[in-house]
């Protein structure tokens, strides 16, 4: 069997976690659930950022007009 071939299949056994018993199963699984946690742990953190910023924009102080006199 050429050299390609053997490289090539030996990567099925890692693709579906084969070569490593249950405990590589396990661990497929947590590495396969971590961008779901990260993105509702980054939604969250969003949003609790996103609530405690003020509603209202800061007023500009209109009441010193000293760059518009002529």
């Amino acid at each position: 069997m050429p050299l390609g071939d053997r490289v090539f299949n030996s990567f099925e056994p890692l693709h579906y976690g084969t070569f490593g018993g249950f405990a590589t199963r396990i661990l497929y699984i947590f590495v396969g659930l971590a961008p779901l946690v990260l993105s509702i742990t980054g939604f969250v953190m969003w949003w609790y950022r996103h609530i405690t910023k003020p509603l209202t924009k800061p007023r500009i102080d209109t009441t010193s007009n000293s760059s518009l006199t002529n």
